[in-house]
């Protein structure tokens, strides 16, 4: 089944989003190459979606070399990505006068420019089979500002940018773009952040892969170039 698919490179492939997706995508017959910090995590997602024949590689996607050894593997044994979900990402929370500097390039280099050296990696491979998918996720704090999100919000609203950029480059290359906007979701990004959450509010992180799943199950003639989704109450 997965010759039949493909493979996804999902970044952040441990836990909350990253996990969600990769399970979706592993359901929908597709070969997985997972990127993350902890090795175990990433082992436990493979578990998980009871496939064989995947990749993990224990990286920071701020690592460039590790990047682009994960891409030379992936070219070596499937030819290219076929789909790349960028799912890493971090956050800081602080009036922006509390936030250090070493704070706000963590934040940067994950959520920005991590995704681009992800990207920047696979993208060559992509390009000369003239097929390929990426799907960046975003954020509703890539169009409105939050109170203490300012590390976050600058990360998330250049992504946005260069998603903009990106799409252009790519018209005729056969590459698609699909851009998921989820609001509040119940992920470990909220473990330790200061002030009071309601987390049962939240968008289950189910609900964003579903989101990724239908984008795919599209009529092919039809692109979702981007899809909003948040929790039912409104901004949390």
């Amino acid at each position: 089944m997965s010759e039949a698919k493909g493979v996804a490179v999902v970044s952040g492939g441990g836990s909350g989003l990253g996990r969600e997706i990769a399970l979706e995508l592993a359901r929908r017959g597709y070969a997985l190459a997972l990127l993350g910090r902890r090795r175990e995590a990433l082992a436990e997602t493979m578990a998980l979606t009871g496939s064989e024949g995947g990749l993990i590689f224990p990286c920071d996607v701020r690592d460039e070399a590790a990047l682009a050894h994960c891409a030379e593997e992936v070219r070596a044994r499937w030819g290219g990505a076929d789909l790349v979900v960028p799912a890493a990402g971090v956050a800081a929370i602080a009036p922006l006068e509390a936030i250090s500097r070493q704070e706000f390039a963590a934040v940067v280099d994950t959520n920005l420019t991590g995704v681009f050296l992800l990207i920047r990696a696979l993208l060559p491979a992509m390009k000369q089979r003239r097929r390929g998918w990426i799907f960046p996720l975003l954020s509703v704090a890539a169009r409105r500002g939050f109170a203490g999100w300012s590390a976050y919000c600058a990360s998330k609203w250049g992504l946005a940018g260069l998603v903009a950029a990106l799409r252009e480059e790519l018209q005729g290359s056969g590459i698609r773009i699909t851009a998921l906007y989820p609001g509040a979701t119940d992920t470990p990004i909220w473990d330790g952040l200061p002030g009071g959450w309601d987390r049962a509010a939240m968008v289950p992180p189910r609900e964003v892969a579903r989101a990724l799943g239908y984008v795919l199950d599209a009529d092919p003639s039809t692109l979702v170039e981007e899809i909003t989704l948040g929790p039912a109450g409104g901004a949390l």
